[in-house]
């Protein structure tokens, strides 16, 4: 009996073991984190200021919606581009302005990025990324024609 505990005690610290490496591994791994150590500090805080800001905006945005809107988003038996449709429908011109504001906005935080980056950071961008869409890591972010 002693002998039978000793040895799933034992395979059980191997499998978790080997479980907390693959997760390791794994994470180490990922492209978002090789993408920030090939970024300066300075910016790394550019991204993560650009982020707040986007944050702050989509914030400030979804204060705009009414009930009915809030409704058509939090309907998730219906398909995301089908609720995107039924929301575009019912937006405000104000609302779009908004929307259109912060596109233009985002674009150009994301050009001022772009631009602090070195020829060889790009490079390095891009093979980091490279195959991406093919592992379905990335994910299709374009604007909205609202």
């Amino acid at each position: 009996m002693k002998k039978i505990m000793k040895s799933l005690a034992l395979i059980a610290l191997l499998v978790s073991a080997f479980v907390f490496g693959a997760h390791a591994q794994t994470q180490a791994g990922h492209a978002k984190g090789k993408f920030k150590a090939i970024l300066t500090a300075d910016q790394q805080a550019m991204l993560k200021q650009n982020k707040q800001k986007h944050r702050e905006a989509a914030k400030a945005f979804k204060a705009t919606l009414t009930a009915e809107q809030k409704a058509i988003l939090a309907d998730k038996a219906v398909p995301r581009k089908e609720r995107k449709a039924k929301l575009a429908a019912t937006l405000t011109s104000t609302q779009k302005e908004v929307m259109a504001a912060n596109r233009v906005q985002n674009k150009a935080n994301r050009k001022a990025f772009v631009a602090t980056l070195t020829d060889a950071q790009k490079a390095q961008m891009k093979e980091i990324f490279k195959g991406r869409h093919a592992k379905g890591e990335l994910k299709h972010n374009k604007p909205s024609k609202v």
